[in-house]
């Protein structure tokens, strides 16, 4: 705590200049994704800044970033062609997700990373190393996360969308069991939040219940801590969800105003420059802050440590592009709820907690928009839930 009266005063004003931009319905992903981002992540960072009397670069760099989003996010700013329908589409989604899932089972078995199921939250870093070692060889540590993050998550949705809920109940308790093998705890809850979208989102566009839900965390986080004396539920959904965001933010303008930025080195343009550090970057700022660990963090700044300024600048257009797309191809074909169930996990790991190229390849996002794309289907056949009235509004 070293409060300004300078920087608290400032800190107000940046929130509050990008939280009047935020839309108040469900009429479009992006939607989503800017009320999500001026929570998650301009709310903690504007915090941390006017409490702290830090310098505002940081926080100014990621609200113009998240302004150039919304801006590339609007209607009519950038022009979609026109994307096809498959006929056969959301049957071939559905069978490919629902076999992507049974193959990770076995492969658990197979593997033999089994051995290490637990479902203690508090001791999920003592097994996640070992699990991964057995599991998550070659190409399979991409498949993987793919399944768990994106295929499973497709098919929690479609068992919902058929009302499959029997169907839906085995899903739930599969990823319960990816959560017990992989020693993810993220994984735990994504059964949650897909329910939470299907049973919100498909009687009411209004985005309300977000903040809600947020504010009805901290507040039971804290209620935990100060009646219960238990400090786990306030480290989980207050210092590890909002805070370390926003403090490794910092960290890693502060580590990269004074070393050399890496320029894709360790990524596509390996093959033509050499990167600068011995360990990988999330590793480097892992160093830097004194935790010793992988320091992850979301697109600004890991789009910061790549190139500076240009960098952030590049990942904020390559980014409200793929909203944008994201956008047109759900817009009267899929309803908003579904759209939303299967890339709201891709779409917070953006923010809060990798690279953008990795979210793409990794974490499964372009996996995400690809089955969006096979789900797509004309108007009539699609009975969900609310959308836009008019295509044109999009």
């Amino acid at each position: 705590m070293n409060v300004d009266l300078f920087s608290y005063t400032m800190s107000w004003l940046l929130y509050f200049g990008f939280l009047v931009l935020t839309p108040h319905h469900l009429k479009r992903i992006s939607d989503y994704f800017l009320v999500m981002a001026a929570l998650a992540i301009l709310a903690p960072l504007t915090s941390y800044y006017g409490l702290t009397a830090s310098y505002a670069f940081p926080v100014l760099a990621t609200e113009l970033s998240l302004l150039a989003i919304y801006l590339l996010t609007r209607p009519g700013v950038v022009k979609v062609p026109a994307l096809p329908i498959l006929r056969e589409g959301p049957i071939l989604g559905a069978g490919v997700s629902i076999c992507m899932v049974a193959f990770l089972v076995v492969w658990y078995w197979m593997s033999g990373a089994v051995r290490y199921f637990n479902l203690n939250v508090t001791e999920v870093y003592n097994y996640r190393e070992a699990s991964a070692e057995l599991a998550n060889v070659g190409l399979l540590s991409y498949v993987n996360s793919w399944v768990y993050q994106v295929f499973s998550l497709f098919s929690l949705a479609w068992a919902l969308y058929k009302r499959y809920f029997g169907l839906f109940l085995i899903f739930f308790g599969v990823q319960v069991f990816f959560y017990g093998v992989a020693a993810h705890k993220s994984l735990l809850f994504y059964p949650f939040i897909i329910f939470g979208i299907w049973f919100y989102f498909r009687k009411t566009t209004s985005l309300i219940v977000v903040p809600l839900i947020f504010v009805s965390a901290v507040t039971l986080s804290l209620l935990s801590y100060f009646v219960l004396d238990n400090i786990l539920v306030g480290s989980m959904f207050i210092r590890r969800v909002f805070f370390v965001p926003a403090v490794l933010t910092y960290d890693y303008f502060n580590f990269f105003d004074s070393h050399q930025f890496v320029w894709w080195s360790n990524s596509f343009l390996a093959n033509f420059l050499e990167y600068p550090y011995e360990n990988n970057v999330s590793k480097v700022i892992g160093e830097y802050n004194g935790s010793g660990s992988h320091a992850n963090n979301g697109y600004v700044s890991s789009g910061y440590a790549h190139a500076g300024v240009l960098g952030i600048l590049s990942y904020s257009v390559i980014l409200g592009l793929v909203i944008r797309f994201i956008d047109v191809a759900s817009a009267n074909k899929v309803p908003n709820w579904f759209a939303l169930a299967i890339t709201v996990v891709p779409l917070r790991s953006v923010l809060i907690s990798s690279d953008l190229f990795t979210v793409m390849l990794t974490h499964g996002l372009l996996i995400a928009i690809l089955l969006l794309l096979s789900f797509r289907c004309s108007p009539r056949r699609n009975k969900s839930v609310a959308m836009p009235r008019s295509h044109n509004s999009l």
